[in-house]
């Protein structure tokens, strides 16, 4: 099968727009062509998309082989674990334990078939439940050997960013400014993360990671410092950054004491069914009469 057509086979079963798929590592116009056969993509641009939308790129060239290694038999499909991970991520910004409790029966009863998920499925289940209970218990072995693999690792990336901050919730507080200092440093030492969009995604997902958990843990506003200045030198202001901003300015507002600003950007959030990352921050009611 051919990139081009495979690509649009994968987006639309992923529900997404042609602009989202290609989530900033090309132009929207530039990724319509690809896809219509117009324009090739090089191989290192396809992984950053890939990437960008949690998509395994080892599964998805598989999948343009011919005959019986078109697809593993002992997986789910790129396709499968994709969707996956898009009804993990919602249902963990709707605070919605019990749903995320039904997930992981699908996801035990897919190991129990023969046709498991990847790992990183698991991972991304457990720990954004862990972020919602606070409560490190149910965290499983393979998923803490992930955690321990992903923090005595030295070659940051993507995987690292991402991945490694949404494991701080099961970390100590020593360990979580150890490893944020070390992932902002080599951020800035590394030139190339600049050009890459899901490294700059990955590493805003840490900055945010670190603050639900300087907020969780009470850290006072100078061990903040850093990452409030970190984001703001090397985030862009782009429309796909605006979530991530707003995040920011909730968590800042926090530590500045801002009642007026937190109860705004809290309002965003909620009103966009995005209350995962309101970590002990008061949901405020609706009534403008019992607004903080």
């Amino acid at each position: 099968m051919k990139i081009g057509k495979l690509l649009r086979e994968t987006r639309l079963v992923a529900g997404l727009t042609q602009t989202e798929m290609a989530a900033g590592a090309i132009s929207e116009s530039f990724y319509s062509k690809v896809e219509r056969g117009v324009h090739n993509i090089d191989a290192d641009t396809l992984v950053e998309v890939l990437k960008a939308n949690h998509i395994n790129p080892v599964q998805f060239f598989s999948r343009t082989l011919d005959g019986p290694m078109q697809e593993s038999p002992h997986k789910k499909s790129i396709l499968d674990a994709g969707f996956m991970v898009k009804k993990i991520v919602r249902s963990a910004n709707k605070r919605d334990l019990e749903k995320l409790g039904q997930l992981k029966k699908e996801i035990d009863q897919a190991e129990e078939q023969g046709k498991p998920y990847y790992i990183w499925i698991s991972y991304v289940l457990e720990l954004m439940t862990t972020w919602i209970t606070h409560s490190t218990d149910d965290i499983s072995e393979p998923v803490k050997k992930k955690i321990k693999h992903l923090y005595k690792g030295d070659n940051w990336g993507f995987i690292n960013y991402e991945y490694l901050g949404m494991a701080f919730i099961a970390l100590t507080p020593e360990q979580v400014l150890n490893f944020s200092h070390t992932a902002y440093q080599s951020y800035e030492k590394n030139s190339e993360n600049t050009l890459s969009y899901t490294n700059i995604v990955g590493i805003a997902d840490l900055t945010i990671d670190f603050l639900m958990y300087a907020y969780i843990h009470n850290f006072n506003k100078e061990l903040c410092a850093e990452t409030f200045a970190f984001f703001d030198k090397n985030i862009s202001y782009e429309a796909s950054f605006y979530q991530r901003r707003v995040i920011i300015r909730l968590y800042k507002a926090l530590f500045d004491n801002d009642t007026e600003k937190v109860d705004f950007y809290t309002r965003l959030l909620e009103e966009d069914n995005f209350t995962f990352c309101l970590q002990n921050v008061p949901i405020t009611k609706k009534d403008s009469s019992h607004a903080h």
